[in-house]
């Protein structure tokens, strides 16, 4: 082989690692930063009750006492602190980190898990059916991995979900479970190749040792529609037929599986709109949103007009806070985007700020804040249009719910006409800003916005809790039958 040749390998090879190590002082430099950047820019790191400054001296000595710390350890400490607040949006990412070229992220449960009544079933896939079957028919609930409760077990290595819902933490507890490698290298655990896992029955346990699997075993939602995520999120033409139907003749249902933007989908809203017109005599009508993962307001706003009725127009839907002691390179304009409006905005008539007087009278939030850090209240104000619906209005959700879809579900609930069914959605509602570190180039993800529902509660951290609790049951978590659907089908069909 040409020695230039080995020479320039050695070198490529020599400055990757250089750059996955950062010397302490740089190191101490980004911690400083980073503080400044939650003390200056978070919205929900002024509600957290954590110790933020005790962590932060934790952290300056133990980068003192070495030469160099590898930028990953860097990265993920960081990651911990902001779990410890309730900001949903947030998130560290590090740039050019090979991910592929550690063993520890390749290697994954040995079997596949999914949340049931607030327990851990263990489960495999029917390669045949393509539905799922148990572990062990006799054991079928996983109580403890390497002798810690499965919930203790999520607590520690799913920390990103600490402050999520009970519903969306378990479901995406289980999802950073399912990669078991990655949660073991974020905590600095890397002779992990095998796990000790005990299955019970609720009576009777069984204990068992397994290898990491180096092949992901996924759990699929049935109620997800992901051929029509696929095209939605990568912003392909779809069949917008696919999304609605009439069930029994009478009832009406309007999938949305992702809160799309009209100026991706130039036509999407003309077809919201002959879609609802030609509910008019709907028995019911049903919006599924499970499983979305949000996006813009676009079809909130647009569907407000037939959901909201005339004699509870306007509806306040939404308050937010804008963080105000910060230097972005954006300006109220992101406001706007989510249809957020200041009370003297040209946007809002006054009978808009009619309803706003009177909505604040009763309202105040659950948290309290220092309203010096913060704008004035932004309001998402909802007007009904000329042909509202006259027939009941039901919004399907679960815990995956996130972002624009938990907001569209807190939005509406509280109209005579309507009920939200599921599980409680995932939350979070945060005008997000990225901000990249000087010296590690480390990405930071940070919300800048106190966004509460009617009730005066965060989205984030609370989600919104249905009107009626539907959880699935054993066939939909098996992908036999969409359960949930089913029963409030049922329930409408019963009214």
């Amino acid at each position: 082989m040409n020695k230039k040749f080995i020479l320039i390998i050695l070198l490529s090879i020599a400055n990757f690692c250089s750059a996955q190590y950062i010397q302490k002082e740089r190191a101490l430099e980004d911690l400083h930063e980073f503080k400044q950047l939650l003390e200056t820019h978070s919205s929900y790191f002024q509600l957290s009750d954590f110790d933020f400054e005790t962590r932060f001296t934790q952290l300056r000595t133990e980068f003192s006492a070495v030469d160099s710390i590898p930028r990953h350890q860097l990265a993920y400490a960081f990651e911990k602190i902001i779990a410890e607040t309730i900001d949903r949006h947030a998130s560290i990412k590090m740039e050019n980190f090979d991910k592929d070229a550690i063993d520890m992220y390749n290697l994954y449960f040995p079997f596949a898990l999914a949340p049931l009544n607030g327990k851990t079933v263990a489960l495999v896939k029917n390669k045949s059916t393509k539905k799922y079957d148990y572990y062990s028919k006799k054991y079928p609930f996983l109580k403890s991995i390497n002798n810690t409760p499965t919930l203790q077990f999520i607590n520690k290595y799913a920390y990103k979900r600490k402050n999520s819902p009970e519903a969306a933490k378990l479901y995406y507890g289980l999802h950073d479970v399912r990669d078991i490698g990655e949660s073991f290298f974020k905590q600095g655990e890397l002779n992990h190749t095998k796990v000790d896992l005990v299955l019970t029955n609720g009576k009777k346990d069984k204990a068992i040792t397994l290898p990491l699997n180096k092949r992901r075993n996924r759990w699929n939602d049935i109620t997800q529609d992901y051929s029509s995520w696929k095209e939605m999120i990568f912003k392909k033409p779809f069949e917008y037929s696919k999304l609605d139907k009439w069930i029994d003749d009478s009832i009406a249902y309007l999938q949305i599986p992702l809160m799309i933007s009209y100026q991706d989908y130039t036509d999407f809203e003309t077809y919201l709109q002959s879609t609802m017109t030609s509910y008019k005599d709907a028995k019911a009508l049903i919006i599924d949103i499970r499983g979305n993962g949000g996006g813009t307001r676009d079809i909130l706003n647009t569907l407000a007009g037939y959901i909201v009725p005339a004699e509870q127009s306007p509806w306040i839907a939404n308050v937010a806070y804008v963080r105000t002691d910060q230097q972005l390179d954006e300006d109220i304009e992101s406001m706007r985007g989510r249809y957020l409006y200041n009370y003297y905005s040209e946007k809002l008539t006054d009978k808009d700020r009619e309803a706003i007087d009177i909505f604040k009278n009763g309202f105040k939030t659950e948290l309290t804040f220092d309203s010096k850090k913060f704008s004035h209240p932004f309001y998402m104000v909802l007007n009904s249009n000329e042909t509202p619906l006259k027939c009941p209005v039901y919004i399907l959700v679960n815990e995956k719910c996130f972002s624009a879809a938990s907001v569209f579900a807190s939005a509406f609930k509280g109209l005579a006409n309507l009920k939200i069914v599921g599980t409680t959605t995932n939350g979070s509602s945060g005008r997000s800003a990225r901000f990249f570190l000087e010296n590690s180039s480390i990405k930071i993800k940070l919300s800048t916005m106190l966004s509460f529902q009617r009730n005066g509660k965060t989205l984030d951290g609370n989600g919104t809790v249905p009107d009626m609790i539907i959880e699935m049951n054993r066939a939909q978590v098996f992908g036999e039958q969409d359960t949930q659907l089913e029963w409030l089908q049922g329930l409408i069909n019963r009214d």
